[in-house]
């Protein structure tokens, strides 16, 4: 007979399991670590009786690639779930784990490592020396959650695609568009000169048979305030694009000033405003270890250097406050380390930067201020 139960009922009856099996758990972290001397890249969870049961990576070659915060567990507690918890080793008694440990210490892992089917062997090498050793078997799983963009065919930055989204989720026209009232449209604009769009039964933007796009002031102001005039030219392609009307001009409204067709870049004006610089000439790329900066002598070998560029490409050097940083994007994550050998992978300076505001990456700063020389 099976008896099926909600996530939430799953949710409940594991973590009261949880509570049984480990008591009053606690941790010891990597920053209290280090001011004992021990400088591990982990935290240690512990149960009610001392015992080491879960060690979370936090950098370091344990971590499992693509894991910020890689949560593994010990055997003996593996034990214990083995005889007493419901459905584990899949994704959704790790999702729990997580959430449990987050509640406990507010500190989200997003991997979950099991180990399992422990079993000894011993190796006879070539002289007859025998060795002993564990072999078992290990299931992964990455319980983060990634936020998706919708891609485009037109190639938009993140920047871009941001701006997209919330035209799409704020400033969509009552009564729909798209290609099906493309022929209507291009017919009202021959016969009254111009055709109006609105949202919510107000006014929002207006086009006029010589190719201008009038936005409207209460439009102007609220995208003014999320995007600081770098919305211009991706509402004239959003607005092409749903409407078949071709935009020469875009004017604000409220002083008939044309928007687009400004020559200085939106975008990096845009970054330039949040961090509080201009990046331009301050990024150099890394693409060999003579190109790495002294001051990271002491914090990187030769060989972790040219492994991680023959990996994951190249590394790039830059100055903020007055301390050095490499960076390099690793896929899942972004990877920075400063000149006094701290490396970041949790947001830490996108923070410090304020482009995490609007949900960039380094990688986009990149693309708009450096260049590759030819």
């Amino acid at each position: 007979m099976k008896i099926i139960i909600t996530e939430s009922q799953y949710k409940s009856l594991v973590t009261s399991l949880l509570d049984i099996l480990l008591g009053n758990i606690t941790i010891k972290t990597v920053k209290e670590k280090k001011e004992e001397g021990d400088k591990s890249d982990h935290h240690s969870i512990f149960d009610e009786y001392g015992d080491l049961v879960m060690t979370i990576w936090v950098k370091g070659k344990i971590r499992n690639r693509g894991c910020k915060k890689d949560l593994t567990l010990e055997s003996s507690i593996l034990e214990q779930f083995e005889r007493y918890m419901p459905y584990y080793r899949h994704k959704i008694f790790s999702k729990v784990l997580v959430e449990y440990v987050y509640d406990k210490f507010g500190i989200k892992c997003d991997c979950v490592q099991y180990d399992y089917e422990y079993e000894d062997k011993k190796h006879v090498d070539d002289d007859g020396d025998e060795y002993s050793y564990t072999e078992f078997k290990t299931k992964k799983y990455n319980v983060k959650k990634k936020k998706k963009i919708k891609e485009s065919t037109n190639e938009r930055s993140n920047l871009e695609n941001i701006i997209y989204s919330f035209l799409q989720d704020d400033f969509y026209p009552d009564y729909n568009w798209g290609p099906e009232l493309f022929d209507f449209y291009r017919e009202d604009v021959e016969e009254h000169g111009m055709i109006p769009f609105y949202i919510n039964d107000s006014e929002g933007y207006v086009y006029y048979d010589d190719g201008t796009l009038e936005i409207m002031p209460w439009v102007c102001k609220k995208l003014d305030e999320y995007f600081n005039g770098s919305w211009y030219s991706v509402f004239k392609d959003w607005f092409e694009e749903n409407s078949g009307l071709n935009v020469s001009r875009i004017v604000d409204s409220r002083n008939n000033g044309v928007m687009l067709g400004e020559s200085i870049d939106k975008n990096k004006k845009l970054i330039n405003s949040i961090v509080g610089f201009d990046f331009s000439d301050r990024i150099e790329q890394i693409t060999s270890t003579y190109d790495v900066p002294m001051e990271f002598d002491e914090c990187l070998s030769s060989e972790s250097i040219n492994r991680w560029l023959n990996y994951f490409g190249p590394m790039y050097k830059f100055e903020l406050d007055g301390v050095k940083y490499l960076y390099q994007d690793r896929n899942t994550f972004e990877w920075f380390m400063d000149e006094d050998c701290n490396d970041y992978v949790d947001d830490e300076i996108h923070e410090r930067l304020g482009i995490n505001l609007l949900g960039l990456k380094f990688s986009d700063v990149i693309n708009m201020y450096f260049e590759e020389e030819e």
